[in-house]
């Protein structure tokens, strides 16, 4: 009989936290009980500018899905992505230490440890380690070097680095909230495992996140994360382009977005006008849908520019044969795809996720790639029995080894 655990994924977003509770099976599949969406507060291009109103909204969302399951001890995966996350690459080499030239588990620490030695400015921390491939004796490609025989091991890693108040300030408002955390994750990494294909990891692919407040580019090749960036700009700049340009609220230009928002100017019709509200919201005013569709574009194709750069640097064009995968809640612009495919001259498709038990079509979204990303990931970390927890406390003590880190 398969042992049943619950856990909690949650997405923190600028405009949004998503929050979803499944249960994980031992053989790793899950079966997803219920997913909310509330409006985040106290946070600002993914960052936590807020720690109470922000604590407030995770905890809006924690009571709405044990109002929608009946569900309330657990644990949670917290994915995340503010706008100053980089990553970059790193390498290390040891001679192997047992006699016989058999790798322990020493020597992947070792090897590991000090491909982790990494000279960051007191302001910045390492949050995740990504183990890209080991190298025996010049033999590339091992997953797992532990057993093998050779004379030298060598490892090939991805950091994921972040300002360290940032991760400061998430936990601190999980604490607010008495909520344990068994890991926080970068999203990218959470949604790559319910959006690509084992085989486009390998060959070489970019998830595109386009969001509120930031828009995230990562790069996987030889199936793992090669490079990865956060651009400090997403859906809201194309609102607040709507707003100045048509001099109406923020809200109304949200509106506006959702309701007639095209990213190809050559879907508008001509003829076809909208009502909006003036900025007080005392008045309204017609406009055509293709003056809305230019404003959106214009923002658009700015935004792509600045991706194309990132994928410049990463060095990336030409080896992505999978293409482009799209995420957040600007892949609901209509056109988007066919827009991102003429500029970058790429395929496109829509992350839509996949591999998970009882999903309804509702949240078969790119824009909760990153929650279903979080339970999905929690069958590697999870190992309580939902039975066996009477109460949040015993679990507080499997906080993430990274805060631990952070705060001992």
């Amino acid at each position: 009989m398969k042992k049943r655990n619950i856990t909690v994924g949650i997405d923190i977003g600028t405009n949004f936290i998503k929050a979803g509770v499944a249960q994980v099976f031992s053989d790793g599949t899950i079966n997803v009980l219920g997913i909310v969406k509330v409006p985040a507060n106290g946070l600002r291009k993914g960052n936590i500018i807020d720690i109470d109103s922000t604590a407030k909204s995770i905890d809006e969302a924690l009571i709405q899905l044990e109002s929608l399951t009946g569900i309330t001890s657990y644990a949670a995966i917290i994915g995340f992505a503010g706008s100053n996350i980089v990553s970059i690459n790193n390498h290390a080499i040891v001679a192997v230490g047992n006699q016989g030239n058999e790798i322990g588990i020493g020597d992947k620490e070792r090897v590991l440890q000090s491909a982790q030695n990494i000279a960051l400015s007191p302001d910045k921390s390492i949050i995740q380690i990504i183990e890209r491939q080991y190298i025996i004796d010049s033999y590339d490609g091992v997953k797992d070097p532990i057993g093998m025989a050779g004379s030298r091991l060598e490892v090939e890693i991805a950091v994921i680095i972040s300002p360290t108040a940032a991760i400061q300030n998430l936990y601190r408002s999980t604490q607010k909230i008495n909520l344990p955390v068994i890991k926080a994750c970068y999203n990218p990494l959470l949604a790559a495992e319910v959006v690509l294909f084992p085989v486009e990891k390998e060959m070489g692919i970019v998830l595109l996140n386009l969001g509120g407040g930031t828009t995230n580019i990562s790069f996987f090749e030889k199936g793992s994360l090669l490079h990865t960036s956060v651009l400090p700009i997403g859906g809201d700049y194309i609102t607040k382009d709507l707003a100045i340009v048509l001099k109406t609220s923020m809200q109304e230009a949200a509106r506006i977005k959702e309701e007639y928002g095209l990213a190809d100017v050559n879907l508008a019709k001509e003829d076809e006008i909208v009502t909006i509200h003036n900025i007080q919201g005392t008045d309204t005013k017609e406009v055509a849908t293709i003056t809305i569709a230019e404003i959106i574009a214009a923002r658009v194709y700015e935004i792509l520019e600045l991706v194309f750069l990132e994928m410049e640097r990463f060095g990336c064009i030409g080896k992505m044969p999978g293409g482009i995968v799209l995420t957040g809640g600007g892949a609901h612009l209509d056109g988007i795809i066919n827009v991102i495919e003429e500029y970058l001259n790429i395929p496109v498709r829509l992350g839509l996720p996949d591999k998970i038990l009882n999903l309804s079509n509702e949240f078969r979204d790119p824009q909760y790639a990153n929650v279903l990303g979080a339970l999905k990931c929690s069958a590697k970390f999870i190992d309580i029995s939902y039975q066996e927890v009477k109460g949040v406390s015993k679990i507080v003590d499997r906080i993430s080894y990274f805060f631990r880190d952070l705060f001992s």
